[in-house]
């Protein structure tokens, strides 16, 4: 039986070989990036982070902007080869990459905030438009595996939208916070919970902060954020987006 197993795991590999996330070569099976494009990758180094926005220091928010979470794990740049696997996963449809980014996002959490005992795991909430037209919310498919991973409960729709508003892809930095702000609310209360909420991707940090306002206002006494790139700018903070 185990020897029939293993010509069909073989004969299913040949058919139907497992491909890099990125440049498309074949790799072998339990891979996700071929060992180029694994190297390339642009990682945030963790001794350079600011351990709040989750930027280099000589980037970071927090001489700004006052946030309210209190904390940010991002593995990887939103740029090159780390952008262009999340977003084959986006808009492609590529929903297994979620395990990649997840196993990374976890060993981030693992490394940076050891100490902290999360009492439950949410996520940025996707517009019913979105969903539909995405059919899936890649933000809750992240949450769900790391939820997996670390053996730390889903808090399964503790927010959702209010109300669809502007995009957020023209809009400036401060723009950005002045859009979001009313858009999301709680279903329930999280009283003294120490909450993990998982999105994609960082920008400015307004959606994650509106949210971890509203998961505040549940009653959570502490909230920490991931995601799985965050987007750093070099100049002019007005014109960030």
């Amino acid at each position: 039986m185990k020897i029939l197993k293993e010509i069909l795991n073989g004969v299913i590999s040949a058919l139907f070989p497992n491909h890099c996330m990125c440049c498309n070569e074949i790799i072998d099976e339990n891979e996700f990036l071929c060992d180029y494009c694994y190297e390339m990758i642009e990682r945030f180094d963790a001794e350079k982070r600011c351990i709040v926005c989750g930027l280099d220091k000589d980037k970071c928010d927090c001489k700004r902007i006052i946030y309210h979470f209190e904390g940010c794990v991002v593995p990887f740049y939103n740029k090159g080869i780390a952008k262009e696997s999340l977003y084959k996963l986006k808009l492609s449809h590529k929903d297994y990459y979620t395990e990649f980014f997840a196993r990374e996002i976890v060993l981030r959490i693992n490394e940076e905030m050891p100490d902290i005992k999360f009492d439950g795991i949410c996520y940025v909430p996707g517009d019913i438009f979105s969903n539909l037209k995405r059919g899936f919310n890649q933000a809750e498919l992240l949450a769900r595996r790391i939820s997996e991973i670390m053996g730390i409960p889903i808090e399964r729709k503790a927010l959702y939208v209010k109300k669809k508003g502007k995009g957020q892809h023209n809009l400036t930095g401060h723009e950005r916070f002045i859009n979001v702000r009313g858009l999301y609310g709680y279903n329930y209360k999280n009283t003294g919970k120490t909450l993990l909420l998982i999105d994609d991707i960082k920008t400015t940090g307004a959606t994650l902060d509106e949210c971890t306002r509203q998961l505040l206002f549940s009653g959570a006494h502490h909230v920490y954020c991931a995601c799985a790139l965050a987007t750093t700018f070099e100049k002019n903070p007005k014109k960030e987006r």
